[in-house]
């Protein structure tokens, strides 16, 4: 049976995805595109629900490891309010040809460019802060399930409805113990990558790929949310490498002291001493947002315990 049909005088490709078709029209503008691929508007044909349907670019379908991550991503069947749910895999052929991968549909817009309708607000801390709770809820469920996202970034972050968030796209996911591809070098996107991913693969390095490489990503991601800038990012891609292994966020005014704190912590280019877990990591953010205490009741709770 045919999995890819395309039928005469009809735009729409259909895929058999999961005992099902689906399709979607190539010829539109794709919902938004990246460095693997487009994504495009689909509908399951039986009941007109939206899906996304990722097409994977020709030129890196028929690398063996790219297929391999499709696949992986297309069988992370996880069921989490803050991770967009798959729907399945479909290609021409095992080993050449388009892949496509489908997703529930998620209407929203990326974190950055929701936090800048409100770069005035007394409120954009706050809210900016719950962003990232929710992506950390998100992050707990993976990493407890073995799974490192290794690409968390702005674009990566969906606001959906201007409520719910949800984390998108673990195409480069990798499973805990390893797996066919995590050993070919850099994987992710450098100006969020933590120093571990730059140099797995480089002169024999097995640097340990784990949820602290994540926190590292997010909390770059949250520092970017809050300043409107990521520090890490240059012209240069070799200087921007050169800034993840070495150089240290900058102060900002737009973060409040604490904050700050607790962003150098998930950002430290030493692995053990960021926040080892998700969890760990929200509770931070948690308490950075309590009232500072005053001497008074320093001293009071110093005598009380």
């Amino acid at each position: 049976m045919r999995t890819v049909v395309q039928r005469a005088n009809d735009p729409y490709l259909y895929l058999w995805v999961r005992g099902e078709w689906y399709c979607y029209n190539p010829m539109e503008e794709p919902l938004g595109s990246g460095a693997m691929g487009d994504v495009y508007l689909g509908y399951r044909c039986r009941t007109g629900e939206l899906v996304a349907v990722k097409r994977v670019k020709d030129f890196y379908a028929n690398n063996r490891q790219i297929r391999e991550r499709a696949r992986q991503e297309a069988s992370l069947t996880f069921r989490h309010p803050n991770l967009v749910e798959m729907v399945g895999y479909c290609e021409y052929a095992p080993d050449v040809g388009p892949i496509f991968i489908l997703s529930h549909y998620v209407q929203g817009e990326d974190s950055d460019v929701y936090v800048r309708r409100f770069a005035q607000s007394p409120g954009r801390v706050d809210k900016i802060c719950k962003v990232v709770a929710y992506v950390l809820d998100a992050l707990a469920y993976v990493h407890s399930r073995g799974v490192v996202h290794r690409d968390v970034k702005p674009s990566n972050i969906m606001v959906e409805n201007g409520t719910n968030v949800r984390l998108m796209d673990l195409g480069i996911a990798r499973m805990n113990g390893g797996n066919k591809f995590s050993s070919f070098g850099f994987i992710g996107t450098p100006e969020y990558a933590a120093p571990e991913q730059l140099l797995r693969g480089q002169n024999g390095e097995e640097a340990d790929i784990n949820a602290t490489t994540d926190i590292y990503a997010l909390g770059l991601t949250f520092y970017e949310l809050l300043t409107g800038k990521n520090p890490m990012a240059c012209a240069s891609e070799a200087e921007t490498l050169t800034r993840q292994m070495k150089m240290k966020l900058p102060d900002s005014t737009a973060v409040p002291k604490r904050l700050m704190q607790v962003i150098w912590k998930a950002t430290e280019k030493d692995q053990k001493k960021r926040y080892q877990t998700a969890q760990e990591f929200k509770r931070a953010i948690q308490e950075a947002l309590q009232p500072e205490l005053s001497l008074l009741q320093k001293i009071m709770n110093k005598l009380w315990n």
